[in-house]
């Protein structure tokens, strides 16, 4: 059984944990003290994010409430620019190839979706 499996026309998808990147937050420290976190979203690269990364870390046991998905592109070999993460997750269940309780799946996407999410 795979990170994720799902039924797609009665077929099952398979996709092993060596395919997926899984998204691993950055914490940085806004001008009043307090912590947001980031993830970072690679084009062409299929990736597991949190569906919920407040219920999942803190920094020096404080609630972190502000969470932001960076968008990076391969061809421009750059940021493209940074998005609410929780609009972003809506706006990526499009581009879903599976989730569970915690994660969802999200294929490797062109730098027009890319594009698209910014928007």
């Amino acid at each position: 059984m795979g990170l994720f499996d799902r039924f797609r026309k009665k077929e099952v998808v398979h996709v092993s944990s060596e395919d997926v990147y899984m998204g691993e937050p950055h914490f940085y420290e806004k001008k009043d003290g307090t912590p947001f976190g980031a993830f970072s979203l690679t084009e062409g690269t299929l990736t597991a994010l949190p569906k919920d990364p407040k219920s999942l870390y803190a920094v020096d046991n404080q609630e972190v409430t502000e969470w932001k998905l960076l968008l990076v592109s391969t061809t421009n070999n750059g940021v493209l620019g940074g998005v609410e993460y929780y609009a972003a997750i809506d706006k990526l269940k499009k581009f879903s190839m599976g989730e569970n309780d915690k994660n969802i799946l999200i294929k490797g996407l062109s730098l027009e979706e890319l594009t698209e999410i910014l928007q």
